[in-house]
């Protein structure tokens, strides 16, 4: 990953990036910084890069050109149009999801703003995405960039010692992490949960889980509104449902399978509400007919359920008819994927989704995505 940070304090950028775990990863060569000074590409001779707004008003702006031209400099060195992220309490809260897509680039360009900002235009030619820290305003965009630096490069393989320390962040499954505790197992007669001294790891993953839960009610209540428990069912014996399960895997740590291979599962009641969130990828071969299909959805039912189904071999007249079906048991389609993605379009696939869920925007929007697309 190559950050280039355009800024009027690059000192400020270098002091701040090039210490701890990002110190290691630039020494290491897992990610590079530049900064480019905007001042450097001034037109007059006193590296002025402000002036005042049109219409009046308190502040400097910063001008369009020397703006323009840093990043020209810039874009020039990459080959080709970067994507570039603007700083600023006007754009997308920054979220776990947003990281962890920003994390497949191989060049991003961060600009900063200060003062009252910077000329629109020169915005409206250059930016791809607007990104926020959060709602309040800084001094500049120098912060927001290295919170964003470092929140995206934790995401790059070999920065840290540890990849589960990244593949299951807090705020993956919209939840908020749950505690954690070293030695001694006493503390100022504060005991360590008992579970947690087991060794029983199918305890402990519940318990985590259940501490999330708990958590996230105490201190963020509002993320449990778009956090769903996510189930995925699909013939583990075909070969086609490893990407199914490799999207679980994407979405949640804590998802649980549905062999639709057993006939135990096909019989039983498979219920699900709208807390629940069930990806499915159905068994067979293009030439099996309805009714062989709809066999493995009998058993379940829904309540406003979100469904993300999966078509392997195409979506045909009868895959509508079977999604018609589980929209009448009590689903309700908020993604569908046709064909087999590659490895990097089923992860955008999952960011998309994710982020999809996580801002609610399920209940007006559906992802409608081709393998061939993504």
């Amino acid at each position: 990953m190559k950050y280039h940070i355009l800024t009027l304090f690059p000192e400020m950028i270098e002091q701040g990036l090039h210490t701890s775990i990002l110190g290691r990863a630039i020494n290491n060569g897992y990610i590079s910084l530049e900064t480019t000074n905007i001042r450097d590409f001034s037109a007059n001779k006193f590296n002025r890069v402000d002036d005042y707004p049109y219409g009046g008003g308190a502040g400097m702006v910063m001008e369009a050109e020397p703006v323009f031209r840093a990043y020209q400099s810039v874009a020039e060195k990459i080959g080709k149009k970067p994507r570039t992220v603007y700083l600023t309490p006007q754009g997308k809260v920054l979220n776990q999801t947003m990281v962890e897509e920003l994390a497949l680039e191989d060049d991003l360009v961060l600009l900063c703003g200060h003062y009252e900002g910077i000329d629109d235009r020169v915005l409206q030619e250059v930016v791809t995405d607007y990104i926020s820290i959060g709602d309040y305003v800084l001094t500049g965009g120098e912060l927001g960039a290295m919170v964003l630096v470092d929140a995206v490069s934790r995401f790059v393989p070999g920065v840290l010692s540890n990849e589960e320390s990244s593949q299951f962040e807090s705020l993956q499954d919209n939840l908020l992490e749950y505690p954690h505790y070293t030695r001694p197992e006493t503390w100022h007669e504060k005991k360590v949960p008992e579970v947690l001294l087991s060794g029983d790891h199918k305890k402990i993953e519940a318990w985590r889980h259940e501490a999330s839960l708990v958590r996230t009610a105490e201190r963020r209540p509002d993320l449990l509104e778009n956090a769903f428990q996510i189930s995925c069912a699909c013939n583990e014996k075909e070969e086609s449902s490893a990407w199914a399960h490799d999207l679980l895997a994407g979405m949640t740590r804590y998802g649980v399978s549905l062999d639709l291979g057993r006939k135990k599962i096909r019989k039983q009641k498979n219920l699900f509400d709208d807390h629940d969130l069930l990806i499915l990828q159905l068994p067979g071969t293009p030439e099996e007919g309805m009714k062989a299909k709809s066999e493995y959805i009998r058993s379940f039912a829904g309540k406003e359920t979100p469904l993300v189904f999966l078509c392997p071999d195409g979506f045909s007249e009868e895959e509508e008819k079977l999604e018609e079906q589980l929209e009448k048991n009590g689903f309700r389609l908020v993604a569908r994927l046709t064909g087999i993605p590659s490895a990097d379009g089923l992860q955008r696939f999952s960011f998309a989704l994710r982020s999809l869920l996580y801002s609610g925007e399920w209940k007006v929007k559906k992802i409608l995505a081709s393998a061939d697309a993504l």
